[in-house]
């Protein structure tokens, strides 16, 4: 849902600006919040906090009056991908190790497991890589540009990334192994 919700919401945004004031929005965006965050079934930290940063952004936007605030949440959103990423990595747990788990049929090998734990330190870096270009975005203050990137831009950067792990287990590591 949270994956629906970040294609639509910067065109969303920007067509309720033309309409609506800033605060109207932002009252919007902070009763979607709260309906998103009462409807989940399963109320955990990685389930809650899309919801809670729109109703800390449509606060946040509507106490400053300000649209820049509401160009932030993507960027919050990519700021909470890399410390997920970061305290997997840190706690042995990897998010990337379980994904494979999950996607491959058969039982891991230890140098694959071990392969694709060192491999969330590159998707660590992509993350990097996704934030520096939001804040890019956002320095720009082009609307059209930040439209594009927060709607379906920074997905192209991680499915590129993935292009690119494939490809390098596929002809590098598994050729070693």
């Amino acid at each position: 849902m949270h994956i629906l919700f970040s294609f639509l919401y910067a065109p969303v945004v920007v067509v309720l600006l033309s309409y609506f004031d800033i605060k109207t929005v932002s009252m919007g965006l902070f009763g979607f919040g709260i309906v998103w965050l009462l409807s989940l079934k399963k109320k955990d930290i990685k389930t809650t906090l899309f919801p809670l940063f729109y109703i800390v952004v449509a606060i946040t936007a509507f106490i400053l009056d300000d649209f820049l605030v509401l160009k932030f949440l993507p960027l919050l959103i990519s700021l909470a991908f890399i410390f997920f990423l970061m305290a997997s990595y840190f706690d042995n747990d990897s998010i990337i190790l379980h994904f494979a788990r999950k996607i491959h049929k058969r039982a891991l090998s230890e140098k694959e497991e071990l392969y694709i734990n060192r491999s969330t330190l590159f998707w660590i870096a992509l993350a990097c890589v996704n934030i520096l270009l939001h804040v890019t975005i956002l320095l720009l203050k082009n609307d059209h540009y930040w439209i594009i990137y927060s709607s379906f831009g920074w997905y192209l950067v991680f499915i590129a990334g993935g292009i690119m792990q494939f490809l390098h287990r596929h002809f590098i590591f598994l050729k070693r192994m």
